[in-house]
């Protein structure tokens, strides 16, 4: 009798403990989101950009640095340039192309949608927007490159009588798209507010 009073009430007092520590049957763990550290962004502001061998010129931001294209032998190649954004460890590739027939100027087209097709293995969807809305001077596409790609916005310009620039935004590191979101929307405008300021030269 002894034996079974001492054996039940062991067993009461493990009914007690396992509530009292698990919080009951109905209760579940759920583990916090993953956060990203919150970036500090600068305040917009523009500057006036030309150069020579760019028939163009256009607002560019002021915490970006236009830097020359340069090959492996350090020569630089008239009309490429690399916007760079120091805090973002971002790059805007410009390209700039002077035609002179319209065979030129379709192999041009050619090149930067086969650039774009390039990353639909891995895009989400890739959206199309005509830049004559944003500036009439600047005739071209804008394409926005859905999902996790190495690049999300590129585009091209032109007068469409013997210039042709092209531009690629790139993240220089491998990058998580929800973790960079906010950035890379802060500097997207900073592009679009290049192509509507852009102006060709007389």
């Amino acid at each position: 009798m002894v034996r079974r009073n001492y054996w039940l009430g062991l067993c009461l007092l493990s009914v007690v403990v396992l509530f009292s520590c698990g919080g009951g049957a109905n209760e579940s763990y759920v583990p916090k989101p993953q956060a990203y550290p919150r970036m500090a962004l600068p305040s917009k502001a523009y500057q006036p950009y030309s150069v020579s061998d760019l028939p163009m010129q256009f607002e560019m931001p002021a915490y970006a640095r236009m830097l020359a294209d340069t090959n492996l032998e350090g020569k630089h190649t008239p009309g490429w340039y690399n916007l760079h954004f120091p805090q973002f460890d971002m790059t805007l590739h410009l390209t700039y192309y002077k035609f002179n027939d319209w065979a030129f100027f379709d192999s041009l087209l050619y090149d930067s949608r086969k650039l774009v097709n390039k990353h639909l293995q891995k895009a989400d969807d890739i959206l199309e927007r005509p830049t004559a809305s944003l500036n009439p001077e600047a005739k071209g596409l804008i394409f926005s490159i859905q999902g996790n790609t190495a690049t999300n916005f590129n585009f091209y310009l032109t007068d469409s009588i013997q210039h042709f620039v092209r531009g690629a935004l790139y993240f220089n590191q491998r990058t998580e798209p929800d973790s960079v979101a906010p950035v890379f929307q802060f500097v997207e405008q900073d592009v679009y507010h290049m192509i509507k300021t852009m102006r060709w030269k007389k």
